[in-house]
């Protein structure tokens, strides 16, 4: 490993006025092989910084950064690119200004409602999850931002932080880290390689409005909404103004998402608008602040369960739809550069039969993120972004042949997985209720070969036009990992949930 120290020298005159933003700190992790900044608050008087630089070799270097007042009483520095695994020293001189022990390596995001905010230390084997995480020391470092919601956009704003940088081997900073964010972290750091700072900014029961840019939902018509004295945080854009917007000039590599289950009763069907359009506009504004990429890859987890098997809501299959833009898998064409995890075989009685909103399993769901996005964020092509999906669907009289993009297996599941509808596949879900789709019977399907599906709908007779839908339920099935269709390859990824119209 390179140690490079850069002492940053400033005119002793202006260290008293000058403040580090408080998202900089000793033992944070930069984004690798991207300019950097690093930028707060006070008045500068010089245009130039030199830095010194040793590495462990005892080779010397001297560069000189420059040093710009950007606004009244904000200043900030442009670093030069590093690779991954160095380490610097960053100091004011003459001051009590320093970041040490700053490691380079990928930064990635983590935000959404209250699944990406559950920790570490309520997850299925959480005693036993910490201790091993210990393992990973620094190579993972995190960071939390504490809860805050403005009314207006400020981008030089300082937020509040909840857990200061810190590394894997402190178990109680750890036990109140995002379990998903952490735990996909150490999926990725085993195959790559490479140091990795988790950044955390969550709130649960919050709506996806809160942390859309206005401009992002403007271009999808939603309505204005203010939550009212006791709801602020869940206002059009308040948690974008909060905790999104202030990280903008930080240089990441992605971005983490689990949000969707506050959408499932209000504005449900502007989600397929605001999802993909809320990932175009944070790229956007990343990277028009930072070194970030315009299509810096962005993941998500598929809504898991809910309630038991017998709900008869429809809001979160709707929703798990709408996460894709309608087609069913990312990336697509409307979605680029995006990965998901499908969670449906997560149900946990534990978590208040007959069902509850926070499945401990976040192990698989981390898990099944971190192979998606090891394909789409690190162009590993031997790692699939979904589990097996239909491209082709035929009919012939009452039968219904689906033809799938790689090999499957079978289960004998709880159920079918295979839900008919008489109407479209839009009128199947105008309502609030599942009540259009019924149950296709485990004896009505037959896997053909390795890829082909055969659904045979003659209870549903006559069969001329119709929708045939799969996991099209709240919480389909009670068994972990029990849904009907999985990849044969050794990942394993469960098929997505999916609609589709069939033409007779």
């Amino acid at each position: 490993m390179i140690l490079l120290v850069c002492v940053l020298l400033l005119p002793s005159s202006s260290h008293a006025l000058l403040k580090f933003n408080n998202y900089f700190e000793s033992g944070m992790v930069l984004q690798r092989d991207v300019s950097t900044k690093i930028w707060g608050y006070g008045t500068i008087t010089s245009e130039e910084m030199i830095a010194n630089c040793v590495d462990d070799g005892g080779h010397r270097s001297s560069s000189v950064f420059s040093l710009q007042q950007v606004r009244e009483d904000v200043w900030e520095v442009l670093l030069d690119p590093r690779e991954a695994n160095t380490v610097c020293s960053i100091q004011v001189t003459d001051s009590d200004l320093v970041l040490d022990d700053v490691i380079i390596g990928d930064v990635w995001l983590c935000s959404g409602q209250s699944n990406m905010e559950l920790n570490m230390d309520h997850i299925e084997n959480a005693e036993e999850e910490i201790a091993d995480s210990a393992l990973y020391g620094d190579r993972i470092r995190f960071m939390t931002i504490n809860h805050q919601w403005l009314n207006v956009s400020m981008d030089d704003y300082d937020p509040n932080i909840k857990i200061s940088w810190t590394t894997a081997d402190n178990s109680a900073k750890l036990k109140l880290m995002s379990a998903v964010c952490f735990l996909f972290a150490r999926e990725i750091s085993d195959k790559i390689g490479v140091p990795l700072g988790m950044v955390h900014a969550s709130w649960g029961g919050t709506l996806i409005e809160a942390w859309s840019d206005p401009d992002a939902l403007d271009r999808c018509d939603v309505p204005n909404h203010w939550g009212g004295p006791d709801n602020m945080q869940n206002s059009n854009s308040y948690l974008w103004n909060g905790m999104i917007n202030p990280l903008k000039r930080n240089s990441l590599k992605g971005f983490l998402w689990y949000q969707g289950e506050a959408n499932s009763n209000r504005n449900r069907d502007l989600y397929n608008c605001m999802f993909p359009v809320m990932i175009d506009d944070w790229r956007n504004e990343f990277a028009a602040h930072s070194e970030t990429l315009n299509t810096a890859p962005f993941g998500f987890v598929q809504l898991s369960t809910n309630k038991n098997p017998e709900s008869t809501t429809n809001g979160f299959p709707v929703i798990r739809w709408h996460q894709t833009a309608d087609v069913g898998v990312v990336p697509n064409d409307l979605m680029p550069d995006v990965f998901m995890a499908t969670a449906l075989d997560t149900f946990d009685a534990a978590d208040g039969y007959p069902g509850g909103i926070h499945p401990r399993y976040k192990q698989i769901v981390a898990q099944r993120l971190a192979i998606a996005g090891l394909n789409v964020a690190y162009g590993m092509e031997e790692y699939p972004t979904s589990g097996p999906f239909p491209v082709d669907l035929k009919v012939d009289g009452d039968v219904v042949t689906l033809v799938y993009d790689q090999d499957l297996f079978m289960a004998d599941a709880e159920i079918s997985g295979f839900y008919y509808c008489p109407e479209s596949p839009v009128k199947c879900d105008e309502g609030s209720t599942v009540d259009l789709w019924a149950e296709v019977p485990k004896s009505a399907v037959l896997q053909i070969d390795q890829r082909t599906i055969a659904v045979n709908l003659t209870t549903f007779q006559p069969v001329s036009t119709g929708s045939l839908g799969y996991l099209w339920r709240e919480s389909p099935v009670l068994d972990l990992y029990g849904l009907p269709i999985y990849a044969t390859d050794r990942y394993s990824l469960p098929s997505p949930p999916w609609k589709m119209p069939i033409d007779n």
